[in-house]
């Protein structure tokens, strides 16, 4: 039988060397691209995360400024069981960056993570608690206003000449009286505790952030 000659036999190996060897190099390509791949979208999730942690704590910290200048710091100066009488403009998404970006906080480690959602979940329930104030001392307010009207049309009719600050006062205690009535100290004093709760969980969140991402200023104090 004829096996061929050697030179055949010699090509062949060569070739199937030559695949085993193109075959590695192909493997390890496709392997090294895959690790790449990986490192990329790794920096991508970093990326997003650092980004959207950076825009939380900035609306975490303007709406806690915010609501201390509109409502916690009057109401810390209040006596409790007294009705917060201001009205304070609440927006229609108060919230956008959470709102939107609530998928990030799975990057986020757990602690910080769980101080955030704590933070937004006290956020909407002031919020809430605050639209409901809202509500009543207009109310309040329309109670009081109709109750001047009626005296002032009676002091007309009667040829009365009411003192304003007489009437302020009284247009005042009218308000107070039907704020107590709808329940007004009680929502003041939860606003309150709330903001209360709140005040150190804010801390404790923008400290953590600026622990792992210190700011640009403070990096290049480090390196200098």
């Amino acid at each position: 039988m004829d096996w061929g000659s050697a030179d055949s036999y010699v090509s062949l190996a060569s070739g199937l060397v030559g695949a085993l060897i193109g075959g590695a190099f192909t493997l390890k390509g496709a392997t090294k691209a895959h690790e790449l791949a990986m490192e990329k979208e790794k920096a991508a999730d970093k990326d997003r995360t650092v980004k959207t942690l950076m825009l939380l704590r900035i609306e975490i910290s303007a709406a806690w400024q915010s609501f201390r200048e509109e409502c916690f710091d009057t109401l810390l100066e209040q006596q409790l069981e007294t009705p917060f009488l201001e009205i304070v403009p609440i927006g229609a998404s108060p919230f956008p960056i959470f709102d939107s970006g609530q998928q990030a906080l799975t990057l986020l480690p757990q602690d910080l993570a769980k101080d955030v959602v704590h933070f937004y979940m006290r956020a909407k329930g002031v919020i809430a608690m605050i639209e409901v104030n809202n509500r009543d001392y207009e109310e309040a307010l329309q109670h009081g206003r109709a109750l001047l009207t009626k005296r002032t049309e009676q002091d007309r009719e009667q040829r009365k000449n009411s003192i304003d600050d007489e009437q302020a006062q009284q247009f005042l205690e009218d308000v107070e009286f039907m704020a107590s009535l709808l329940g007004m100290p009680g929502t003041a004093d939860g606003i309150r505790s709330i903001g209360q709760e709140l005040e150190p969980l804010v801390q404790r969140i923008t400290t953590k952030v600026d622990e792992l991402f210190p700011p640009a200023s403070v990096m290049q104090k480090r390196t200098g």
